[in-house]
This record gives structure tokens, C-alpha cells and sequence, in this order.
């Protein structure tokens, strides 16, 4: 492409048909692909905590989870802010996931909403996080060590998140 311009007789690997015409969808850089993993991931995390928290009286256990909501944000603003300085944006969770985890949370906090009970979920998110992440970083094929960095935060909230999730148990 010149100058940066698509135009309508370009291709793309990836491009995508719709009606009325043909959207041009550039495959994106490891980079990209990455940082978006990093998002993706961070965001499930921030979602569920924000879906249980509301289920806990027990003012300790609300602290810790909030603690890695917090970690959470920052790791996403982070990817998001990399992700934006490379011409990208975050994609979301796909709404089935989000839906799916929702519901599964839903039905095992129905009978025992209790810290321990949360603790074992958020435990079990946060080991396909890691291990999601950590396929991920294996994979990446980019050079830009901001970039692994910013996936190995996320691997480590990932594993503290589970070692303070222990405690509850």
C-alpha cells in the first residue's frame, strides 16, 4: 500500500467481506497480537472480580480482591497504552466467554457464596490466565522487551493473585 492508504483492490491476509463491500483488516504484529492477549486476559480477570466482589461481607477478602482489581487495571492500561502507540486497539473478550464465566460463577456461588468458595474460582481463573499467558509469551516472536515485560506483570499478578486466593481457602 502506498502512503499508508488501503484501497479496494488490496488484500490483506485476515480481510474480512461484509455487505456492501470489503473491510480491510492488516494483520497485526506480535506486537499487537501480544498486547491484545495481555488485554483480553486482564480484562477476564477484572470482570469476574467485579462480578463477585459484590458477593463478599467479609471486608478482608473484599480488600484482596480489590487489590488485584487494581493490579489488573494497571497491567490493561499498560497493554492498551503500548497496544494504542502501535496503531492497535484492544479487542474485547468475546461476549460468549464473558457470558459463560458469568453464568458459571452464578451457579457455583448460588448455595455458598463464601470466601473460600470465591477464593477456589478466582483461583481457577486466574491458573488458565497463566497458563494462557505464559503459552502466549512462548510464542511471541516480536523483539520489543516493553512488550514481554508488560505479559510477564500480567503472569506475575496472575501467580500472586493465586497465592493470596490460597489464603481463603
Amino acid at each position: 500500500p502506498s502512503g499508508g492508504r488501503t484501497n479496494a483492490h488490496e488484500t490483506y491476509p485476515g480481510a474480512h467481506t461484509k455487505a456492501g463491500g470489503v473491510t480491510m483488516e492488516k494483520e497485526k504484529s506480535p506486537d499487537q497480537e501480544l498486547l491484545n492477549d495481555v488485554c483480553r486476559n486482564a480484562e477476564m480477570g477484572r470482570d469476574s472480580i467485579m462480578h463477585v466482589i459484590k458477593l463478599t461481607d467479609d471486608p478482608k477478602f473484599r480488600r484482596s480482591l480489590e487489590t488485584q482489581l487494581s493490579e489488573y487495571q494497571k497491567v490493561y492500561d499498560s497493554a492498551d497504552s503500548m497496544l494504542q502507540e502501535r496503531g492497535g486497539k484492544p479487542e474485547d473478550v468475546p461476549a460468549m466467554s464473558k457470558m459463560m464465566s458469568y453464568v458459571m460463577s452464578s451457579m457455583k456461588t448460588i448455595n455458598d457464596n463464601s470466601p473460600s468458595c470465591i477464593a477456589e474460582m478466582m483461583i481457577q481463573g486466574s491458573t488458565m490466565g497463566v497458563t494462557k499467558i505464559t503459552k502466549r509469551i512462548n510464542e511471541y516472536k516480536g523483539h520489543d522487551e516493553r512488550v514481554r515485560d508488560v505479559a510477564n506483570k500480567l503472569l506475575h499478578t496472575e501467580q500472586v493473585n493465586i497465592e493470596e486466593m490460597k489464603k481463603y481457602l
